[in-house]
């Protein structure tokens, strides 16, 4: 199957190739503005669906609004309106405001709808996510770029909103599209991505912050909310790639090793130790604290008891087979490494270590 994506070397049009390309059976056929028109029009037989990315946003000049926009899309239309090919077209919600860039949308979109009968108009909200180019018509690249590298960003009105969405759920959607697929949303005719997410500008500038901070330390942010996953996962992006490493602490002793790996504020800590043979760790106990063990290396007895009764359990697990294995409150426990070699442990608690308030009391496992 062919495709032709316009705008290939944009924002949009970076990531949805790279979606595209990890299809089977899929030849992608590229246009961008250096780009000839004579290239689609020799193609556009062999051509089984045309997304129509490419458009102009930030001209010198406004009438570039009309040619980089509306005109591109009046000659795509009129090369396939006889095909019987889909288009899939990129919009703005800009496109219903009495501005060049807006009017110029809704002309390409009117065009659209008065001479195919075959099309997705996708009217999208603000986009971000990896590959936009900062300063330039994404607040969130900027901001991301500009506090990953120590500049100066602007806020005139930090609560005001904005709806975005994320850039892998773009592409997702048009994939759906091509393979046949509803949309999502769809509005008379008009598309729309989800999900969407609206944030006030400081809102985002707060999280930013948060991430550089974390990006010098163990903690890592909340990625189990939807939206701080994809912001988080953008603002690495532009981050320098000398920059992506920090030191852990290793605190070693006569039994070996121990080293907090990752600190999160909403589910514990995820740490590893490493244990000599003979070596046994733990006889204590915790009210709330609550642990999970996984022996990723070697082999371990780990043994437990009730802190109020005879209730007694003890246990073999090895790297044969990967046990992941929940301490319970109110019972002391240990694990002793009874293998031949160094005995690995990975270790899960549900709360940060805090040496003023540890939840941790001596209690021999007998």
């Amino acid at each position: 199957m062919k495709v032709l994506v316009t705008g290939s070397n944009g924002f949009i049009g970076k990531n949805l190739i790279a979606h595209l390309q990890e299809i089977d059976n899929l030849e992608i056929i590229t246009y961008d503005k250096d780009d000839n028109f004579e290239k689609i029009k020799s193609n556009i037989d062999n051509i089984e669906f045309i997304f129509h990315l490419a458009g102009v946003n930030r001209p010198i000049d406004s009438k570039e609004f009309y040619e980089g926009n509306s005109d591109l899309t009046k000659q795509i239309v009129d090369l396939i309106k006889d095909k019987n090919i889909p288009l899939l077209i990129t919009s703005s919600i800009q496109a219903i405001k009495d501005n060049d860039y807006g009017k110029s949308k809704k002309i390409a979109e009117d065009y659209v709808i008065d001479n195919l009968s075959k099309y997705y108009i996708y009217r999208l909200h603000n986009v971000f996510g990896k590959w936009c180019i900062p300063n330039y018509n994404s607040v969130v690249a900027t901001f991301c770029y500009n506090i990953s590298h120590d500049l100066e960003i602007r806020i005139d009105d930090p609560q005001a909103s904005l709806e975005l969405v994320y850039i892998d759920d773009v592409c997702e959607e048009f994939i759906k599209i091509l393979n046949g697929y509803s949309p999502d949303e769809k509005v008379e005719n008009y598309c729309y991505i989800n999900p969407r997410y609206k944030v006030t500008l400081q809102y985002i500038v707060d999280k930013l912050e948060e991430f550089k901070k974390s990006m010098n330390s163990i903690y890592v942010p909340n990625t189990g909310n939807d939206f701080i996953k994809k912001l988080f996962a953008t603002y690495v992006s532009y981050m320098e790639l000398d920059k992506m490493t920090i030191n852990a602490t290793k605190n070693v002793d006569d039994r070996g090793a121990f080293i907090e790996l990752v600190r999160t504020y909403e589910n514990g800590q995820f740490s590893v130790s490493f244990s000599k043979p003979g070596i046994i760790r733990g006889n204590h106990y915790h009210h709330t604290k609550m642990e999970r063990f996984m022996v990723i290396k070697g082999k371990a007895k780990i043994s437990f008891k009730s802190i109020v009764n005879d209730d007694k359990y003890s246990f073999i697990v090895d790297d044969d087979e990967i046990k992941i294995v929940t301490i319970p409150v109110g019972y002391t426990h240990n694990i002793e490494n009874i293998g031949d070699g160094e005995m690995i442990l990975a270790i899960w608690c549900n709360e940060l270590f805090d040496k003023n308030h540890p939840d941790t009391y001596f209690k021999e496992v007998k």
